[in-house]
């Protein structure tokens, strides 16, 4: 637990020096005010942007100035579960932010009222996907050039989808379509809990919360476990 700790401590020191955490910090009171200031529009649009495009861009960052600076150090001083945990744990502590931000404008601004431990739970494992998926891209990655073009082909193939939805733009009835998309599985599940019905079948909901676990196993085992086993 003390070593998962230090990566913890060491990462959130990295967010700040990288001014990451400045900009997740800027961003949530950006978007949580504009939330609250134009109620016309929707506030998952606002949970969507903070759920599958930044965390994507952030963490794919963050992990490619890790490999630049070949930081061996934590590699050769804990072992690989360790690392995971630390790095996952601090990840999703900075992520949790935006999220903080935009429940208290739901409640206290909005006045409106939603199950707040299952969209609590659905957004974290929607928010874990997507940690890992930026991690992988950058992995997999040779150079900048690559990792940039990879992270916008996901957010343009995969992250579009929830956006196209939430405007009504393509019918429920095309749903069973897009399960390929990380964050269309989760959209399915955030929309359900938000709106306080179930309105997509249950098997559908079923589906959203078992290919996220298989997405997040499976670059977590693949992927992720390999590069840091091997570093």
């Amino acid at each position: 637990m003390k070593n998962i700790i230090k990566i913890f401590k060491n990462d959130f020191k990295n967010y700040a020096e990288y001014r990451i955490l400045h900009m997740i910090v800027i961003v949530s009171i950006l978007f949580g005010l504009a939330m609250g200031f134009f109620s016309q529009i929707e506030p998952l649009l606002f949970i969507y942007l903070s759920l599958f495009i930044i965390p994507v861009i952030t963490h794919s960052i963050i992990t490619f100035v890790d490999k630049e600076v070949n930081n061996e150090e934590i590699s050769k001083t804990y072992n690989t579960t360790e690392i995971i945990i630390g790095k996952l744990f601090a990840a999703l502590v900075l992520q949790l932010i935006s999220l903080v931000v935009y429940l208290f404008i739901i409640y206290f601004v909005l006045n409106m009222h939603l199950s707040l431990i299952l969209f609590l739970l659905a957004y974290i494992l929607g928010l874990l996907v997507h940690i890992v998926i930026g991690i992988s891209i950058t992995i997999i990655s040779k150079n900048d050039v690559k990792m940039t073009v990879f992270y916008c082909l996901y957010i343009v193939i995969f992250s579009l989808i929830p956006f196209i939805y939430l405007m009504n733009l393509l019918p429920e009835t095309l749903g069973y379509l897009f399960i390929f998309s990380p964050a269309y599985l989760s959209s399915v599940l955030l929309e359900n809990i938000f709106f306080g019905y179930l309105f997509s079948e249950l098997l559908l909901v079923i589906l959203a919360v078992v290919l996220q676990l298989i997405v997040f196993a499976g670059l977590i085992f693949f992927v992720i476990k390999p590069y840091y086993k091997n570093k």
